[in-house]
């Protein structure tokens, strides 16, 4: 159950894409998001997955500042199409979450298929470049932009069997960084999350592998998993409001000190921590 917090109305009259937005962190960001006044345009694939969402969002109040497409991350005419979705609904796009993540099955380098490989980077490395291509003329045009990518520790301690994962997220460090060194003279912010929270994807991998699960909820220093909306939603609050405005290129740990703590167990092969909700695996860019 997610605790209660106070709210400011930081993020009044601003624009949020937040890709991801029906599960785990990007609900818990979405719904951040519209607590503090922002009109927030999420997606996933499936429309089914948004039914929790839109009962929250009626509760809230927020109907009318909120709107979700139907897009597929590993689609670039998909992640064009959502950002001038929101351009179209609310007249401008000030903020940008890439959450959203294709998972593959843990297994170990010598057997990941190519596939594998293309899926992951085209749900998390290619949809974050063309999602932030597309906002870009929004934000340039006003002077004003906040941009966050989603990392893991995964890509800092070369996970076992994540490499697919891994090679992503570092991927993306890396281009957070170049978009910062290049995007700032537009006035745009952009930094990197590397998350620890209960998410869709940690509950399934608890599932499969609960010693393994056990094993790392111990290690952290803080002893738990962060709160989706309290903890990691609120992190990346502060860095897309006017808190965060000197901000850019770096990459935070909202993990409780688990990155301070590289595992030493060995977790289990073909963990699918995306079972229910596999994406394909497509070649880059495919559907556009």
């Amino acid at each position: 159950m997610t605790q209660q917090y106070e709210t400011y109305g930081r993020l009044r009259g601003r624009v949020a894409v937040v890709t991801g937005g029906t599960k785990g962190i990007g609900q818990g960001v979405v719904l951040r998001f519209l607590k503090e006044g922002a009109s927030v345009v999420y997606c996933s694939r499936n429309p089914s997955n948004n039914a929790e969402n839109a009962a929250l969002i009626e509760e809230l109040g927020a109907a009318q500042r909120s709107q979700f497409v139907a897009a597929d991350v590993g689609s670039k005419s998909d992640m064009q199409g959502l950002v001038a979705a929101a351009a179209e609904r609310f007249g401008r796009v000030d903020i940008l979450v890439n959450n959203a993540q294709g998972i593959a099955p843990l297994n170990p380098i010598q057997s990941k298929p190519d596939g594998d490989y293309s899926m992951t980077l085209a749900t998390g490395f290619f949809h974050s470049l063309w999602t932030s291509q597309a906002a870009l003329p929004h934000m340039q045009a006003q002077r004003y932009g906040r941009i966050i990518h989603m990392s893991s520790v995964w890509s800092l301690w070369g996970y076992r069997y994540g490499s697919d994962y891994a090679v992503t997220k570092g991927a993306l460090e890396s281009l957070t960084r170049s978009m910062a060194n290049e995007w700032g003279k537009f006035g745009v912010t952009v930094n990197c999350v590397r998350p620890a929270g209960d998410s869709f994807a940690y509950k399934q991998f608890k599932a499969q592998d609960i010693r393994t699960a056990a094993e790392s909820e111990a290690a952290i220093p803080m002893g738990r998993m962060g709160d989706c909306e309290v903890e990691i939603a609120g992190a990346i609050l502060g860095l897309v409001s006017e808190n965060g405005r000197f901000i850019t290129g770096q990459v935070l740990n909202v993990d409780g000190g688990l990155w301070a703590v590289p595992p030493n167990h060995e977790p289990a092969s073909d963990v699918d921590i995306h079972r229910g909700r596999a994406q394909a695996a497509v070649s880059v860019g495919e559907g556009n």
